[in-house]
């Protein structure tokens, strides 16, 4: 899935937390500033290796949004969990958002 590609990326450094602006509500960019700092450990893990998502599955629930779990390989043999949730994009999401635009609302990573 892209946007577990993209954490990952974000969490180890790859990229910055910028690239994610527009595809994360307020409430969970600030939970991804503080997993970035908190995740300082697979920046280590990385070591020069191209981390993947290993693993991804997703649950649609009854409001139409998607929970997604994802297992990523940092190193081999060094797996860690991602958790987050995407909703579909509404009115209230701003021009160029719409039912097809979604939109991380919480984030988790261990």
């Amino acid at each position: 899935m892209w946007f577990a590609g993209r954490l990952l990326d974000v969490l180890t450094g790859r990229q910055p937390l910028t690239c994610l602006a527009g595809r994360v509500r307020d409430e969970a960019y600030q939970r991804l500033w503080e997993l970035h700092a908190a995740r300082e450990d697979w920046r280590r893990q990385v070591r020069g290796r191209t981390p993947y998502v290993y693993r991804c599955r997703f649950f649609r629930t009854a409001g139409g949004a998607l929970e997604v779990t994802a297992v990523v390989a940092l190193d081999q043999d060094v797996f860690r969990a991602l958790a987050f949730r995407l909703e579909p994009g509404d009115a209230e999401s701003g021009p160029g958002y719409g039912r097809l635009r979604w939109r991380c609302t919480q984030v988790a990573a261990r």
